[in-house]
């Protein structure tokens, strides 16, 4: 069983570039943080965003999201895709994308905090490089990173990275997106080690979003190529590694080395026979950042 563990295993990497949040290859950058690469709302509504998310969205500075207030006010014209997601207390929270996939021009997640005045949202904006270079007035002015990130040759994007915020009713929105950097001790000389191993970026697991209110820094590896085991950071059997969990914990962001099971469900892997396999033990071979 653990040898059909670990061939499925090897195959789910190299699929995984097409789940919802890809590897992105751009640089570490500390101030716009990597983020969702092709999310999609496969059970969302086509809808009018939420007033409490238009707010949030035309409130943010420019500098923050890369992207003027005119487009990010054309973005929200019409119809947006929103998934209700469950939160504490019975409140609601939301995901929102205004469309599927690598074009999308925004994505929004919120969080009701314990208090009902208190609201985190994590945030990310992008535009398109060709419009920003060609004289579509809704882009305004553009901002120097927008400006430096489409200077790249072969982008087609901006990005905002994926940016977090923390809002008390009656007052603006606090940028606190350092609270939800990767953990620190996963440093860039260690980035910089993982890469000479071919192993990706690190980028966001937000395969557990949708449901509860945590999301995962990691790092995956050339399924032929995984890292030593005696890694302090590797899980999976070297196949991955981990760079912290940031958790909406009611009140604000906060990260976390690991997490009890119920905040990151097994993942329903199948072995070639189609027999699911048992969630993995917390050992180097299997997910040892899970408590359970």
């Amino acid at each position: 069983m653990r040898t059909q563990f670990l061939l499925f295993l090897s195959l789910s990497f190299l699929a995984s570039c097409a789940s919802s949040s890809a590897i992105s290859t751009e640089t570490f950058n500390e101030d716009h943080p990597p983020g969702l690469a092709y999310p999609a709302l496969d059970t969302g509504k086509r809808m009018p965003a939420p007033k409490a998310i238009s707010r949030l969205l035309l409130s943010l500075p420019a500098q923050d999201v890369l992207a003027s207030r005119e487009l990010r006010q054309r973005y929200l014209q019409g119809n947006i895709r929103m998934q209700e997601v469950p939160g504490q207390a019975g409140s609601k929270n939301y995901l929102v994308i205004d469309r599927n996939g690598s074009g999308y021009g925004f994505w929004i997640r919120s969080f009701q905090g314990t208090r009902p005045e208190i609201t985190g949202y994590l945030v990310e904006v992008r535009g398109v490089c060709v419009e920003l270079h060609g004289s579509d007035p809704a882009y305004a002015e553009p901002v120097a990173e927008a400006k430096r990130q489409c200077s790249v040759r072969g982008t087609s994007h901006f990005d905002s990275g994926l940016r977090a915020y923390r809002v008390i009713d009656g007052q603006p929105p606090e940028d606190v997106t350092a609270s939800i950097a990767p953990d620190p001790a996963v440093s860039s000389a260690w980035r910089e080690q993982y890469a000479a191993l071919t192993a990706s970026p690190i980028f966001v697991d937000d395969m557990n979003l949708g449901q509860l209110p945590v999301f995962r820094w990691i790092i995956e590896t050339d399924p032929d190529q995984p890292l030593p085991v005696s890694d302090p950071y590797t899980f999976y059997n070297g196949h991955r590694a981990h760079a912290g969990f940031v958790v909406w914990n009611g009140e604000r962001f906060e990260n976390r080395k690991t997490v009890p099971r119920a905040l990151w469900p097994c993942e329903k892997w199948r072995d070639y026979d189609g027999n699911l396999l048992p969630c993995a033990d917390a050992s180097p071979e299997g997910d040892r950042f899970i408590a359970d």
